[in-house]
């Protein structure tokens, strides 16, 4: 049996998750990340029935999360060039391949704690029925994205 503790951490990440897909996910088939935030948001606002403070909130955390994905996306685009050119050549260089890895993990817990962080400052502003929709919303998203294994 696990502890109330441990079961909280878990739920807690298993909402991030999937809170993160529904946020950074393929929405409506915006690829665009600009497009996907505005979505959500747009999405965000009229299921949860925001007042304009509320409003104001989530705007202000999208654009903390495009100026973020901004400064992010030059570091990613590089990625694929550099694995690319290490395709090409004669013999990859696996410890290259290793370094560009960590960095690249690095990145993604770098964003992850900052939509961690933009999650908490709009759980704040929600009332307690927000909540509970924004937790059905997710739970709807979820299960509509998760492969039949799962």
């Amino acid at each position: 049996m696990i502890s109330f503790k441990k079961a909280l951490k878990i739920t807690t990440t298993l909402g991030l998750v999937s809170v993160m897909a529904f946020a950074f996910g393929n929405c409506r088939g915006h690829k665009d990340f600009e497009k996907r935030i505005e979505w959500v948001t747009s999405k965000l606002t009229s299921k949860l029935d925001l007042d304009d403070a509320q409003k104001a909130k989530l705007e202000s955390i999208k654009a903390e999360l495009i100026a973020k994905h901004k400064e992010m996306k030059p570091k990613h685009e590089s990625w694929a060039k550099e694995l690319a050119t290490q395709i090409r050549s004669e013999k990859i260089d696996t410890k290259y391949l290793d370094k560009m890895s960590l960095e690249r993990e690095t990145r993604h817990q770098e964003m992850r704690k900052f939509f961690q962080t933009k999650l908490v400052e709009f759980h704040a502003v929600l009332k307690p029925e927000q909540r509970e929709k924004f937790a059905e919303l997710v739970e709807k998203f979820a299960s509509r994205h998760q492969s039949p294994e799962e």
